[in-house]
């Protein structure tokens, strides 16, 4: 089945810290409808799927006006083409694909070691598995010294103790092998993160896939 609550937060990021274990992630503290909300971005490989990810600055997103539209706090989302829903596969904007793999950077494991395992090459490949959660952090800092800023994050809501409390699965949720997540397959359900700067009239994005997802899928997000 397709992942759970597909949904937005638009919200004001107010803090961030990694939190490291098996499933490492840096998280992202908003603010927003008077509550706070958590946001879980993968930034490290795990089990084998190493990540890929893009930073695309200067972005328009397929419906910006429909996004800032939004009220702060959790959007539930109709899993469907023509509304705020997106697609790795199959979004466009202005005619051209929203994304695509080709742009997307490969994330080295942080356990690989570099090839001569040099201190020089083993200092590289640490910061290369360190690129994404730089990025976000940057990002993270950026939008908080912007005073309307608005962080909104795409991917699965999760409750605990019985209220929603945030938004993970913030990456492509699509092409999965059967035996590898293959159960969170879906059309128009896929994460990411826009960065809306008013104060410089900017967008930027950030998308996040792994290796082992295909970009060709079915009318139901299984991999063709």
């Amino acid at each position: 089945m397709p992942i759970a609550n597909y949904s937005v937060l638009a919200g004001r990021p107010i803090a961030g810290k990694v939190v490291s274990g098996a499933s490492a992630h840096y998280q992202i503290t908003m603010q927003a409808g008077g509550g706070t909300f958590t946001v879980a971005v993968n930034i490290q490989s795990v089990d084998g799927s190493e990540v890929l990810y893009a930073i695309e600055e200067g972005f328009t997103p397929p419906d910006p006006l429909g996004l800032t539209a939004l009220p702060m706090g959790i959007t539930a989302l109709r899993s469907e083409a023509r509304g705020l829903a997106l697609d790795y596969v199959r979004s466009t904007v202005n005619g051209a694909p929203m994304i695509t793999k080709s742009q997307m950077t490969l994330l080295p494991k942080q356990s690989e070691k570099a090839k001569g395992s040099s201190a020089e090459a083993e200092a590289i490949q640490r910061a290369k598995a360190k690129a994404l959660e730089n990025a976000v952090i940057t990002l993270l800092n950026m939008t908080i010294a912007d005073k309307d800023g608005v962080i909104y994050a795409f991917g699965s809501a999760y409750a605990d103790g019985g209220k929603v409390d945030g938004i993970h699965d913030i990456h492509m949720n699509q092409g999965n092998p059967a035996n590898n997540h293959g159960g969170d397959n879906g059309v128009w359900q896929d994460g990411a993160l826009f960065i809306n700067l008013p104060s410089k009239g900017t967008w930027t994005a950030v998308f996040i896939a792994f290796q082992t997802e295909s970009w060709s899928t079915d009318s139901v997000g299984n991999p063709v």
